[in-house]
């Protein structure tokens, strides 16, 4: 069987158009295992993700007193994906029950499908998705880490094109994270903000610049200021964002795609109303997008762009003073204001 053919029946890539899967079809290579061969054994170093093309496989889990069987798996199946994602050793073990023929992607070839082809991204989100939904809740801390890391691996296509650096996301998601800590700890929005809601703000924080995939090179990479037409086509890069997100919430029921909509759509809305892309007002701009956009100015006014050099950090907390109640909501500002050293800390631990 063809590659392309293998592709459009496994359940990472079976919804992909043909010219989608045929610039993924040199990435794979057809490997045949002998009816009982191990194909990998749990603790083994995680090497080659695979698709099951034919005969029979086995996902086993050693248990202490013995060998439970997980899974056998059907014609189309991924497995031993989770290992490349995550870094970590293989978790369960793979035997050819039958003679079997396998489609194998390398460690090295699943980064770069995963770094640089959206669709492929994307698909391997869905993936995960169901198998958070399907697994044992002993085993979802690994799956949810897997899942963590393909949504930052989102995030960097956007980045990846930007002037900015990946270094930007890191520190945005650590500022969002702090601030909602602070929050919480001092009494704010408390129906609002859990453990949870905490730990999905870091999660998602890094894609709010997502849209920026839509936007043309000749503006998103222009050395210098834009000008007002090229602004107005660049500030549709929010609006964008939150079309690439609610389209992924229409096909992946997943709930932390709602947080990653707000903050996508909403960070460039202002406290006063005066925001895009819907000019939102006050309570009525969704929490999580308020802190983003208090983390992602906060650390833009930092760093050196090429339409404006980096600001002393005088003058970012001026600026920030100003724009209290105006840009940002007074009560999250008020806590980076507050705190200002200790956000300074994390520019600093995270600097390029």
């Amino acid at each position: 069987m063809e590659i392309i053919n293998v592709l459009k029946i496994s359940t990472l890539s079976h919804f992909m158009s043909d010219d989608e899967l045929a610039l993924l079809v040199d990435s794979y290579e057809m490997i045949s295992y002998s009816s009982g061969s191990v194909i990998f054994s749990e603790g083994d170093i995680s090497e080659k993700m695979f698709i099951l093309v034919s005969g029979m496989v086995e996902i086993t889990q050693h248990m202490g007193v013995g060998e439970r069987e997980l899974k056998i798996l059907n014609i189309g199946e991924c497995f031993g994906e989770m290992g490349l994602i995550t870094g970590e050793t293989r978790s369960a073990s793979a035997l050819a029950k039958t003679d079997v023929q396998t489609l194998a992607l390398s460690h090295e070839k699943f980064n770069n499908l995963l770094d640089n082809h959206p669709k492929f991204s994307k698909s391997f989100l869905k993936l995960l998705v169901e198998r958070i939904k399907h697994s044992e809740q002993t085993s979802n801390n690994y799956i949810l880490d897997a899942y963590h890391t393909v949504l930052l691996s989102l995030s960097n296509l956007a980045e990846a094109r930007d002037n900015e650096t990946g270094s930007h996301l890191f520190r945005v998601r650590e500022y969002c994270k702090k601030l909602a800590q602070e929050l919480s700890i001092q009494g704010y929005f408390q129906d609002t903000i859990t453990p949870l809601f905490i730990e999905n703000i870091y999660i998602v924080s890094p894609i709010h610049d997502i849209g920026k995939v839509a936007i043309a090179d000749n503006i998103l990479l222009k050395p210098g200021k834009l000008d007002e037409d090229e602004f107005s086509i660049m500030k549709k890069h929010a609006k964008y964002g939150g079309d690439i997100l609610n389209k992924l919430m229409e096909e992946i029921d997943f709930p932390t795609f709602k947080m990653a909509y707000n903050v996508a759509n909403h960070h460039h809305e202002r406290f006063d109303g005066s925001g895009y892309p819907d000019g939102l007002k006050g309570n009525d701009i969704p929490l999580e997008a308020r802190i983003m956009t208090v983390s992602d100015v906060f650390d833009a006014l930092l760093t050196k762009r090429v339409y404006k050099p980096a600001f002393d950090q005088e003058t970012v907390k001026k600026i920030v003073q100003e724009e209290n109640g105006r840009l940002f909501d007074p009560i999250i500002a008020g806590i980076l204001l507050d705190q200002f050293d200790e956000f300074i800390a994390i520019y600093e631990k995270y600097a390029d």
